[in-house]
């Protein structure tokens, strides 16, 4: 008998929502009403970014700004890794170790149906967690031992948070090409 935990067993189905053009402050008066610590920007069906409060302490309160002048869409993480429910969840723990996520929208046939979350897979399958823990040691390691230079990488953007398919190693972090001109 199969008994595989899908992506779908686990997610959270009821994703709020905004659009891009949504005031950094009015997202952040809705993460904290509703208790989340994230928000899928999406202007269609399918997701086109995701804002987090550690976007909104990175990019605009450590910067000064006022919060209700920035819209969501200026500095949203884009490039999204999602994936389909009804993927297998060990799947899904390997994709958030690799590219160091902790949440992945859910999305099928192009509609978005729910957020899975790096607590969602430990609380549905804590025996996933030395897959999330092993798999981002190893990756680690690999980096170190084998990316010295200018080589390129695909992950996260240490600087702006940023799914990229060619981040380059500048003085120990991984950066894009936009933040590396900064």
């Amino acid at each position: 008998m199969d008994t595989k935990v899908t992506v779908h067993d686990a997610m959270t189905p009821n994703v709020l929502t905004v659009g891009p053009n949504t005031s950094v402050a009015n997202a952040a008066l809705l993460m904290t009403r509703f208790k989340i610590g994230s928000l899928i920007v999406k202007s269609n069906s399918e997701p086109e970014g995701l804002i987090t409060e550690s976007d909104i302490i990175r990019k605009v309160v450590s910067r000064d700004l006022k919060a209700s002048d920035i819209t969501i869409g200026e500095i949203m993480s884009k490039n999204l890794i999602s994936i389909n429910p009804g993927s297998e969840l060990n799947e899904a723990a390997r994709i958030m170790a690799k590219s160091n996520i902790r949440r992945l929208p859910v999305v099928n046939n192009g509609n978005l149906v729910g957020i899975l979350t790096s607590s969602d897979v430990i609380m549905v399958s804590p025996e996933l967690t030395e897959i999330l823990v092993e798999d981002a040691r190893m990756q680690n390691q690999t980096q170190n031992s084998y990316i010295k230079g200018p080589n390129p990488v695909p992950g996260s953007c240490e600087g702006c948070g940023n799914f990229m398919d060619d981040l380059v190693e500048v003085d120990g972090e991984f950066l894009c090409e936009d933040c590396i001109e900064r």
